[in-house]
């Protein structure tokens, strides 16, 4: 049977009153009837409200329908919502409804969040309080496949140990908690010290946790197999086993990356994938036949034939398989395109396993859509994904029109697009976007991201203003309605050599200085301004609503980003102008400036130390976790391998390091010698970026 058939645990709607007895009393009253059909199986997504005089019926197909169901009447009639970073939602709420009404929500059968970035940029440090909050959210949001890769590290060194790995061996392999992610997808090893027996051990009860909640809920819990890497330490044993060497990741050195994998031919591939599952298995009960592995991702061996790829693909499934006789493989098919795969190879390596065995992610189909460069996968299921955002960082950006387009495209001609994903590397940034998707996967009629982010301001306020609505609706026509720097602009701009940076529309104060850069806009820049006066206006009466102040400093940012880029620009110019008088002012103004983008920022730097001290066992790791929690924003790697790519714009962090690194430049172009930036460069590691963020 080639069709997709994925068990999930019979939800009912006790989980859905489970759900809303963590949130306010009056939401649970506002609904005299839930019934869940419930299912053994992953369906379509299916909900109906039905509004009576004695208050709101609702009927659906599993308890993450009905609680999608339950937050679009929340956020329709009582201007309500619940998001990442907090909720608007009173202690007593005042539902405006129609005595009658109706309402009816579809979906695909797949809705899947998670990209195992996320676990690092994002829920690195997280206790269960961080968890509970955020499986209500994705129960809300009507997700029923979760990645779920937390405390495996605890099952993998158990398995090691048995299989004759040392704990040093075990030390060279495993990283600190801040860079698993990269570990996981076999990129690096060691990076940031080992983690302690009860660190691990921690980290296992806390997955028990996510995966308990999440099967009561009805999620599929994505759970890890074995995707082929192994310690360096296995290899020195096993002189007569075959391995294959993968290349160094981001320029990083082989103490920390060019990690190992088991080569898939040798039998001992499948026992370990077995052995693993099994011990899993134990662990969890069973709990999902659903199973991720990346065997590939950015760091392939060079020397890669076809026949290892095409037996790479059978072992890691067959493996899986012996473990549990129903997997079903997620794979990730960003290394097709970023490690440039011929269709051949991509082929070979698809076609391994059979249809209805496994659904491919198709990673950042909202940008360059995969699916259509690989024959559909080869006739593979797979899940159209928005991933948008990069390490995690919270510029305003995206593009709702362009986001119905391309989806709802994909979903009206292909047979095999099982559903939609949420992966985007880092959560807390844009919430506006994603609400849209998952409302688009939601609704089979048209959705007008107009009358639709007029809807959504209410919601997220609890008001309803002409003034909002055009706030909002300048948001949309201006940041929500992002160009690609590769498509013609409605306007002219100069066209230098576009590169990632540019492409990514990335903001250059976050990055190591030099001159001659600018912020690249795809509108008027006064449109900003304009943006500016609307929510400080807006903030008047808005400003004790938590979701309000988020956005009011994410469009504050963006107007003393704007001013501040001029100001550089000032004192740049001073400098080629030799007038010292322009340059000091310059730098005064931008001083300045950097301490207001400062101060507006919510996200606080001190929030994610302490996290990330608290998380650690034992305490004496403290440092430790500190040290790495500051490496990850900053340097990424011991000296700089992947620089400012998670760079955040938090409070503190804006202080203490990207406003040093600009004075440093100012102190170094007001000396008025000629400027070296291999040179200037040398200096703010010294002075400015190590002392910050050495690992």
């Amino acid at each position: 049977d080639s069709s997709l058939n994925i068990q999930t645990s019979h939800s009912t709607s006790k989980a859905v009153q489970n759900v809303l007895s963590r949130f306010p009393k009056w939401i649970t009253a506002e609904f005299s009837s839930i019934r869940v059909s419930g299912s053994s199986e992953i369906t379509e997504g299916h909900a109906h409200l039905i509004g009576t005089a004695s208050g709101v019926e609702i009927e659906a197909a599993t308890a993450v329908d009905a609680l999608h169901a339950i937050h679009s009447y929340l956020r329709e009639f009582c201007g309500t919502m619940v998001s990442w970073e907090g909720e608007n939602m009173p202690e007593i709420g005042e539902c405006q409804r129609p005595k009658e009404f109706e309402r009816s929500f579809k979906s695909p059968k797949v809705r899947y969040f998670g990209n195992p970035c996320t676990f690092s940029y994002s829920f690195a440090w997280w206790d269960w309080t961080h968890w509970e909050r955020f499986i209500d959210w994705l129960a809300l949001s009507g997700f029923n496949m979760v990645l779920a890769p937390v405390g495996q590290e605890a099952i993998w060194a158990d398995l090691w140990t048995e299989l004759g790995v040392s704990q040093k061996g075990l030390d060279e392999f495993f990283p600190g908690p801040a860079f698993l992610a990269w570990h996981r997808m076999g990129n690096l090893q060691a990076l940031g010290g080992s983690m302690t027996p009860e660190y691990l051990d921690s980290q296992l009860e806390l997955n028990k946790k996510i995966v308990s909640r999440m099967v009561e809920i009805g999620i599929v819990p994505v759970l890890p197999t074995f995707a082929g890497f192994v310690p360096q330490e296995f290899e020195r044993k096993h002189k007569d086993l075959r391995f294959l060497h993968n290349k160094c990741w981001n320029n990083l050195n082989e103490t920390y990356s060019c990690t190992t994998s088991l080569h898939p031919q040798e039998p001992e591939f499948k026992e370990i994938a077995k052995l693993f599952i099994e011990k899993q298995t134990e662990i969890y009960g069973h709990v999902t036949d659903v199973y991720s592995a990346d065997p590939f991702n950015e760091s392939p061996p060079a020397k890669l034939s076809e026949s290892d790829v095409a037996q790479m693909s059978s072992s890691i499934f067959e493996g899986c398989v012996m473990g549990n006789s129903r997997c079903v493989w997620l794979l990730q098919s960003w290394t097709f395109a970023y490690d440039a795969w011929k269709k051949s190879a991509v082929k070979s390596f698809l076609t391994q396993v059979s249809k209805g065995r496994l659904i491919v992610l198709d990673l950042q189909a909202d940008k360059r859509a995969l699916y259509k460069e690989f024959d559909n996968f080869y006739g593979h299921y797979f899940v159209w994904c928005l991933l948008q955002n990069f390490g995690g960082n919270s510029q305003m950006r995206g593009n709702l029109g362009k986001l119905h387009e391309n989806y709802r495209s994909a979903i009206a001609s292909e047979d095999s697009m099982v559903g939609m994903g949420l992966t985007m590397e880092g959560i807390n940034q844009n919430f506006v976007v994603y609400q849209y998707f998952i409302d688009l996967a939601w609704s089979e009629q048209e959705l007008d991201p107009r009358p639709w982010i007029s809807s959504y301001a209410a919601a997220r306020y609890g008001t309803q203003s002409p003034l909002q609505t055009l706030a909002w609706n300048l948001l949309h026509s201006t940041f929500y309605t992002q160009v690609d720097f590769k498509n013609p602009l409605p306007f002219d701009y100069d066209d230098e050599e576009s590169n990632e940076h540019d492409e990514r529309r990335e903001i250059f104060l976050y990055f190591r200085p030099k001159f001659s850069q600018r912020i690249r806009y795809w509108f008027p820049e006064s449109l900003i301004e304009k943006l500016g006066k609307s929510f400080s206006l807006m903030n008047r009466t808005l400003g004790s609503n938590k979701l309000f102040r988020q956005d009011y400093a994410d469009v504050m940012r963006e107007v003393i980003q704007n001013k501040l880029s001029q100001r550089i620009q000032y004192a740049q110019n001073g400098y080629s102008l030799s007038d010292r008088k322009m340059m000091k002012k310059g730098c005064t103004d931008m001083e300045n400036l950097f301490v207001m983008l400062d101060q507006n920022e919510i996200h606080d730097l001190s929030e994610w130390i302490l996290m990330a001290r608290e998380a650690a066992l034992p305490k004496n790791e403290a440092d430790s976790f500190e040290r790495q929690a500051r490496n990850q924003l900053t340097l990424w790697g011991p000296s700089g391998e992947i620089s400012d790519y998670a760079r955040k714009e938090w409070r503190g962090l804006i202080r203490k390091f990207y406003a040093k690194r600009w004075a440093l430049f100012c102190d170094v172009i007001q000396l008025g010698n000629r400027y070296n930036q291999k040179k200037f460069e040398e200096q703010l590691m010294r002075d400015v970026e190590l002392p910050f963020a050495r690992l």
